[in-house]
């Protein structure tokens, strides 16, 4: 089961203007979520209950904690109760095969040591700037096709159009065809479900670009690489780290601007067209 509830809401609230009348007012939904590995529990966040099964899927794969489909071996999603009274969350239990379990417990350890007397050095910053293998080279979409991608990602926008306050992540081919729309109320996890989608479908992100409504980070460029995406397309501008690396590891960044033509962040041979 993907979802247990509207991904969006209805509130009263009152206005100081007019005290006397309630109005409703359609709001986002956000929920704790609880994800663990082999009953581990691994990473506590906030999201849009919305394609669950997809977003752990995704998550574990630009983790690098899976490294493909055949390591899973079995999801479990349910809901569950706080500590605050009418407020649910969500446990997410990911079992993965044992050699990746294994290496994922080596992961943690290396983590807590690292982290045991806080950051120090180089060892820790690792962890936050791992190395990671480069992508192959990859075609770019043409300016014509650029140009209609702020539209066609606010098309497919659901609870994007009734609240406004969401992420929205667009998978399109390499023809330049959308396949799949995925929202949250965080940008990481937006794509998270995209790519665990394109996990469970069997579809090689190689050429494929992903439009997103936020600005692209370090963290984004990182989940791109590890899953093989080529492209990512953002309608606020990047870091410079994030052009940094993206630059080093051939992942191809566009800026939409919303006036001025589409920048682009790519390697030179890409450019070239070599």
């Amino acid at each position: 089961m993907t979802s247990f509830s509207a991904p969006s809401v209805q509130l009263c609230y009152f206005s100081r203007l007019n005290d006397s009348e309630c109005e409703a007012v359609t709001l986002v939904e956000e929920a704790p979520l609880a994800i663990s590995i082999n009953d581990i529990t691994h990473a506590i966040m906030m999201v849009t209950p919305t394609a669950l099964d997809a977003f752990a899927i995704g998550f574990a794969f630009s983790e690098g904690l899976i490294e493909s489909a055949q390591d899973i071996r079995d999801i479990s999603i349910e809901r569950t109760p706080t500590q605050h009274a009418g407020i649910d969350g969500f446990a997410i239990n990911l079992v993965i095969s044992q050699r990746r379990f294994n290496e994922f417990k080596k992961g943690r350890v290396a983590r807590l040591g690292a982290t045991g007397c806080g950051l120090c050095g180089v060892e820790s910053l690792d962890y936050a700037l791992p190395q990671l293998t480069s992508l192959m080279p990859s075609d770019i979409l043409s300016d014509d096709i650029l140009r209609t991608l702020k539209d066609r990602l606010f098309e497919h926008q659901v609870i994007g159009k009734e609240t406004g306050a969401i992420h929205a992540a667009l998978l399109i081919t390499p023809q330049g065809e959308a396949l799949i729309a995925m929202e949250d109320i965080g940008r990481h996890n937006a794509l998270d479900k995209v790519l665990g989608y394109a996990l469970k479908h069997g579809i090689d992100l190689h050429n494929h670009s992903v439009v997103m409504s936020s600005r692209c980070s370090t963290e984004l460029i990182q989940k791109a690489v590890r899953s093989g995406l080529s492209c990512l397309i953002h309608l606020a501008s990047p870091s410079t780290l994030a052009v940094a690396l993206a630059r080093q590891y051939g992942l191809t960044l566009i800026h939409l601007p919303k006036k001025d033509a589409p920048r682009i962040f790519a390697p030179s041979s890409q450019l070239k067209g070599n």
